[in-house]
């Protein structure tokens, strides 16, 4: 059983698996690699991912029972709510695990207290675009439209005031997605789709709609 607890304690620090974004994009959370899900309502999610070879190594009903022991001691300290769990599965050789977020600041915490590798960033925060804007020009953040790469002018910017934007702050690679569609990232990120962009590292602004 101790041998087992490793194995799943492992799943959780696991590094991201590798796996067709597709052309196009979808709305719908991609559960072929990790990342970090954004809905249209704010909400934070993480999608976990990571193949395993040996089934007599994992057992999902353990798995899922680690995770929410796991869950219920991260919100033991920071409040109910601040973590949840939204489903554990493990098949055809790949187990993934999709939490849900009271805020960005629990996000940031769950995933760097159990060493959710592929999920880890220093901060994230869900707003809208107007409530950026002004720190964005301060900053002198240069934003390019999703759509085609060219650089947006500050008309373009302040018509999509009412758009979420998503503000990132990290030092590891990693995946967002976003429920809407793509509008404007600053320069640091890359589009993989019209939802989905990658982050190496360093402070990202991605608006969508």
């Amino acid at each position: 059983m101790k041998k087992k607890k490793a194995v799943l304690a492992v799943l959780v620090a696991a590094g991201m698996l590798t796996g067709c974004l597709g052309d196009g994009g979808s709305s719908t959370l991609n559960g072929e690699s990790s990342r970090i899900f954004v809905t249209e309502e704010g909400i934070l999610k993480t999608s976990t991912v990571e193949a395993y070879a040996d089934q007599d190594y994992y057992n999902a009903e353990e798995l899922k029972a680690y995770l929410e022991e796991a869950v219920s001691a991260y919100n033991g300290t920071h409040g109910q709510g601040a973590v949840t769990l939204d489903s554990c599965t493990m098949e055809k050789g790949s187990a993934q695990m999709i939490f849900r977020y009271g805020s960005g600041n629990d996000l940031a915490g769950f995933a760097s207290e159990y060493e959710d590798k592929a999920n880890q960033v220093d901060s994230i925060a869900v707003t809208s675009l107007s409530d950026v804007l002004g720190q964005t020009e301060s900053e002198g953040t240069v934003f390019v439209k999703a759509s085609d790469g060219k650089q947006a002018d500050k008309k373009a910017l302040s018509s999509k005031g009412e758009s979420h934007a998503v503000v990132v702050e990290t030092q590891n690679p990693v995946t967002i997605q976003t429920q809407g569609k793509l509008l404007f990232i600053s320069g640091n990120a890359i589009v993989k789709d019209r939802h989905t962009v990658q982050i190496s590292q360093g402070k990202s602004y991605i608006i969508f709609k």
